[in-house]
């Protein structure tokens, strides 16, 4: 497992799309912290939480490279301020590479990667972020 594959992977049990990096970095931290995915990168403590240089270059990669495309998705916040998140979509060519990259993934690694997604996939960033910032410290990394 490396960070191309884990991203390919998580879009592709995403339906292709994923709502923003900040959410993909909470999920690979989860997806390894929580159940037991083989460590693939390192974490440090950023702006909003465990935070992976490796995931954030190899996103800016694969976008580059026509695997992945961007989507700018205006919200609101719950205290009215407006965002932008970025969300990120596999391109025809980046899902036919994930369905090649997905058949390398260990049994182990596909079930932990899958059981991330099922019990934090869905949930908003925002709740994500809450629990992130609750059970974990810059120490625990």
């Amino acid at each position: 497992m490396d960070c191309t594959s884990f991203i390919l992977a998580t879009l592709l049990n995403s339906s292709g799309i994923f709502e923003s990096v900040t959410k993909l970095q909470k999920l690979a931290f989860l997806s390894i912290y929580e159940h037991g995915l083989e460590p693939f990168t390192s974490f440090k403590w950023h702006y909003y939480g465990p935070f992976s240089t490796d995931i954030q270059n190899t996103i800016n990669d694969l976008e580059e490279k026509g695997i992945l495309s961007e989507k700018e998705l205006n919200r609101v916040s719950c205290s009215g301020n407006e965002y932008t998140i970025k969300q990120f979509i596999l391109t025809m060519k980046g899902r036919r590479l994930a369905e090649r990259w997905n058949t390398k993934i260990s049994k182990e690694n596909r079930i932990a990667l899958v059981e991330t997604i099922e019990e934090y996939g869905s949930r908003p960033l925002a709740e994500i972020l809450d629990y992130v910032y609750k059970a974990y410290s810059p120490e625990d990394l």
